[in-house]
């Protein structure tokens, strides 16, 4: 299939972003790996198949050099017979990882390598609901905004939320049924509203949002969540490998093998420009320290994402709970994210609630030194 305008246009959008041409197309290697990936969101029997706080990561490290496995071993003090695993090495929540000296050894080979880190990060909950927000007239102006006050919203009983979709058919409402379904989305924000008023506050942006979505009850049509497949919120993640792919056509990527994701590329037979990109392959983890570098990482960066989707409140109290050990490994791993997002803006892609990504900036800033290139 011929990507060569998509491209274009992903390539349109960095650039209408500020992102420098130099930073699209240096020439150097990203390794990958991803963590969380399940396949796709659905609901069946009733229930959806993840975690609400379900988050995919598909990331690793920016390297213009290797090591070897037997140098990463014996860095983090592992059996040279044995391959290494995150899951195995990095158990628990984020609070409890980073107290783990695997932590911070697969974090100082990063630094001490000159290594960068670079991910993409969705939020898989918070992105089956985004096409409501698409689909709204009246929103245009900040999408994000009441796309993260919805989230806000429906995450706040994800069983009701489950059953409302679910009698709806979402993504796929019927148009006779496009008030009823509307009108149970307002009940939800009313609720918040009420539950605001009695704190003596007002949230000007849900106030809109719950207008808004009154007078959608008059439109023809939800054109994002309606003729899509019945039940499934969030289809397969090969569209994040896809647009490494057609983002970076300068780029050296190495991808973990995923067969899934390997078939479906090469389904896909992918042209730009007229010609097959052939800047990309996929390498067994159990024979590459790199990608075995990426599992760590990824793994991380998906607990912290899950660690920041709360109220920040709850978020400060605990980093400031956290003992020294703790707090010396977060600051260095927001050094080198700040490192990463210095050294290419690029290397940082969310598909989150604008709160969550917000702090994660405010931490990176507080604990990473990060400031901005000017």
């Amino acid at each position: 299939m011929d990507y060569t305008e998509v491209s274009n246009s992903i390539r349109m959008m960095m650039k209408a972003q500020g992102i420098d041409d130099m930073y699209i197309d240096k020439e150097e290697t990203l390794y990958y790996d991803e963590s969380g990936n399940i396949k796709h969101l659905i609901v069946k029997d009733g229930k959806l198949n993840a975690n609400p706080d379900t988050v995919f990561v598909l990331g690793g490290v920016q390297a213009d050099d290797i090591i070897s496995l037997e140098e990463l071993k014996t860095a983090l003090g592992k059996n040279l017979e044995k391959e290494i695993k995150s899951t195995k090495d990095l158990k628990g929540t984020f609070i409890e990882i980073l107290r783990k000296d695997n932590f911070r050894k697969i974090l100082q080979i990063i630094q001490d390598k000159g290594w960068h880190i670079h991910f993409c990060i969705v939020q898989v909950f918070y992105y089956g609901f985004v096409d409501i927000i698409d689909s709204i007239s009246g929103l245009e102006c900040n999408p994000f905004a009441f796309k993260a006050e919805l989230y806000k919203v429906l995450k706040r009983n994800p069983n009701t939320t489950i059953s409302i979709f679910k009698k709806y058919k979402y993504p796929n409402v019927g148009t006779k049924y496009i008030k009823n379904f509307l009108s149970e989305l307002i009940i939800l924000i009313d609720g918040v509203i009420a539950e605001d008023a009695k704190k003596y506050r007002l949230n000007p942006l849900l106030v809109f949002l719950k207008n808004s979505l009154e007078k959608a009850k008059e439109q023809k049509g939800l054109i994002f969540i309606q003729n899509e497949t019945t039940h499934e919120w969030v289809g397969n993640f090969v569209q994040f490998y896809r647009q490494q792919i057609l983002s970076f056509p300068k780029k050296t990527l190495m991808f973990d093998e995923e067969k899934q994701v390997m078939s479906q590329i090469a389904e896909d037979n992918i042209i730009i420009e007229g010609k097959t990109p052939d800047n990309y392959s996929f390498k067994e983890s159990e024979s590459d320290a790199m990608i075995q570098v990426c599992d760590y990482v990824v793994s991380i960066l998906r607990k912290y994402m899950i660690f920041l989707d709360r109220l920040e409140p709850e978020v400060d109290a605990d980093i400031q709970n956290f003992d020294e050990n703790q707090m010396n490994n977060y600051k260095l791993l927001n050094r080198i994210l700040a490192d990463s997002l210095n050294y290419n803006p690029l290397f940082v892609h969310f598909v989150a609630c604008k709160y969550t990504v917000a702090k994660y900036y405010k931490y990176m800033q507080k604990y990473g030194g990060y400031r901005a290139n000017e």
